[in-house]
């Protein structure tokens, strides 16, 4: 995933100038729920809460919420993670820049390594990955100097549980995982997908896989709700909560919630 965003062309993907009007409705679409989310997961603890962004980007959530005061009272810390020094260090300025210094804490560190987390004791009552960032991980042996159609799937779940496994581990009881906005696999998407990484730029290299990938090492991933279901196997299935962001199948929400008694993963 490193390989992203060690490109110029990652700036224009958070761009709005550059988003198309498929992507600016998505991430207000997502952010809209997750105002809901966050009050409900506030609601059920009786306090406010703690949260964990993964792939923070330019802070866009944090700064959003804190406009917000009913929403930002909810939260008690807000952490984010990134694996880019560019955009970590546009994010830490604009923190700066809001005073949300004392609720907000940002620092380098790779999603495929959030296992690492879970001994430091930490947890979370609302674990994040917003603006399509769960489909951004890929396998690391992928190529993007060819086109590429032809890849086992398999690669790519396990890549995906390799950030998503831990991240769950890291909801608190009564806590949520939330993908805040995927693509949902369809020939309609995937073209809204090429037309945005064009207006970035970018060269698209492949044409019938459920991902779409650019020869300047960007990667995203679509989803059908049966393919949520497999990579998230070791959660049961009634669990697993798909809310669609919009009415022409662009994009969706999973909202995962680990309950008290910690029975919704499956015994091996």
């Amino acid at each position: 995933m490193m390989i992203m965003y060690e490109k110029p062309e990652v700036f224009r993907t958070l761009d709005l100038d550059f988003m198309t009007g498929y992507l600016k409705q998505a991430q207000w679409a997502e952010f809209i729920e997750l105002k809901k989310i966050i009050n409900e997961v506030a609601k059920r603890k009786g306090t406010p809460i703690d949260v964990l962004d993964i792939g923070i980007g330019d802070a866009r959530i944090p700064i959003t919420l804190a406009e917000i005061e009913e929403v930002w009272k909810c939260i008690d810390k807000f952490d984010g993670i990134d694996i880019s020094d560019d955009i970590l260090r546009v994010a830490k300025d604009k923190i700066k820049k809001y005073n949300l210094s004392d609720k907000v804490n940002i620092k380098k560190f790779d999603a495929k390594n959030l296992n690492q987390l879970l001994d430091l004791e930490q947890r979370y009552d609302l674990v994040i990955c917003t603006y399509f960032t769960a489909g951004n991980f890929f396998p690391d042996s992928f190529s993007f100097d060819e086109n590429i159609d032809d890849l086992d799937h398999s690669k790519i779940k396990n890549v995906f549980q390799k950030v998503f496994k831990p991240a769950f581990d890291l909801v608190r009881p009564s806590g949520e995982l939330i993908l805040g906005s995927i693509y949902i696999d369809n020939t309609n998407s995937a073209l809204r997908q090429k037309q945005f990484y064009e207006k970035c730029g970018m060269t698209v290299i492949n044409k019938i896989a459920p991902f779409t990938a650019t020869k300047e090492g960007f990667w995203s991933f679509r989803f059908t709700k049966e393919r949520i279901k497999e990579f998230f196997d070791w959660i049961d299935s009634d669990k697993i909560n798909l809310i669609n962001l919009d009415t022409y199948n662009f994009a969706m929400m999973v909202r995962i919630k680990k309950d008290a008694e910690k029975k919704n993963e499956k015994i091996s």
